[in-house]
């Protein structure tokens, strides 16, 4: 490994003078309607930014060096269309902030913050296998079953793809901050296989984040593991993924997904289904055994090539174990219905 990135660095030297380079300016802006009532709540109904994309701008820029060799960065900040707000208050570019140097031959090694590898998100996601990986709400893969989003201080190393296989690594020295001992950091790590060829895509991730020992000498890590694997056949993709998680010792479960995207007219249909069981110490004064489903459908109607009308409705529900702990991408709903009906468009 230190030999591989020792001659990824090398690989740059003697590049010689630039020969061009290039800064782009883009963005994503998503709004719509959402109806949500969950059992023994009240239904709301909301203007909801964000609900399948969330909405961003950003600067991304590239320099050849010449020779198979590039520098590049990424900077991207979220804000929400309802009213205006950045989506972080303190940081400038909570999306992603990452300067990267790369070489034909030897791959990319990339510095900053990003999102995960198995997140769904950003620039070094590698996910795959499920139609509505992180938006539309109580369809989300990620909920009832969070994963690692985006970290700080993170070194990231993808390489070059041989014969459709691509390798993901990434560390994270601190998850938020990295200024004290080695110790007291949070640490992520994370390594990815991906494979991207013909019909076929497919994707094993294995990650996990430790704890502040010092600070919390009971909490334990938390691993994940994503596979995923889809096939399109022409006339549509059918989809599986899977999902083990064993956060910090208390809870631990299994997540199943199936799922399609189907093209019509001059959009895509996309529809879903999710299991999971698995248990949950924090419960007390019952079982802690736990399980989630979820079902829903959405149409993604193209108006042009950089808007696109979403209609979606979903459903999402829990056993009684996590009536009073069961997490949803809008709030704790133990058993819920949303509907929704929205626009993004790509600048």
């Amino acid at each position: 490994m230190k030999k591989s990135l020792l001659a990824l660095v090398l690989g740059f030297v003697g590049a010689g003078t630039a020969y061009a380079s290039s800064v782009t300016l883009y963005g994503i802006i998503e709004e719509g309607v959402l109806y949500t009532k969950g059992k023994h709540q009240d239904a709301t109904v909301q203007l909801k930014s964000a609900h399948d994309l969330g909405s961003r701008w950003g600067i991304k820029g590239v320099e050849d060096l010449g020779n198979g060799n590039q520098v590049g960065f990424t900077l991207e900040a979220g804000f929400s269309p309802d009213n205006g707000a950045t989506a972080n208050t303190t940081n400038a570019f909570t999306r992603e902030s990452i300067l990267w140097i790369q070489n034909d031959k030897l791959g990319r090694l990339a510095f900053g913050r990003a999102a995960t590898l198995g997140s769904g998100l950003g620039s070094y996601d590698m996910q795959t296998g499920y139609a509505f990986m992180n938006g539309y709400g109580l369809i989300g893969w990620d909920n009832c079953m969070n994963n690692f989003l985006r970290v700080n201080n993170a070194v990231i190393y993808r390489s070059p793809t041989w014969a459709g296989w691509t390798l993901g690594l990434m560390y994270s020295n601190g998850v938020k901050d990295d200024t004290a001992k080695w110790s007291k950091n949070q640490h992520y790590y994370g390594a990815g296989l991906k494979y991207a060829q013909g019909p076929w895509k497919s994707s094993l991730i294995l990650e996990m984040e430790t704890k502040n020992k010092e600070a919390a000498p009971q909490t334990k890590p938390k691993y994940t593991i994503n596979y995923g694997v889809e096939y399109n056949t022409g006339s549509w993709t059918p989809m599986f993924t899977y999902r083990w998680v064993d956060q910090d010792g208390n809870v631990k479960g299994h997540k199943f997904g199936l799922s399609a995207i189907i093209p019509y007219a001059s959009g895509r249909f996309k529809v879903a289904a999710a299991y999971q069981f698995g248990s949950d110490e924090r419960i007390t004064g019952r079982s802690d055994k736990i399980t989630h489903w979820q079902v829903g459908a959405a149409y993604e109607y193209s108006l042009s090539k950089r808007t696109v009308i979403k209609p979606f409705i979903g459903y999402a529900g829990s056993g009684k174990g996590w009536k009073e702990y069961g997490y949803v991408n809008d709030g704790n709903i133990y058993n819920a219905w949303q509907a929704y009906i929205g626009m993004h468009h790509f600048f």
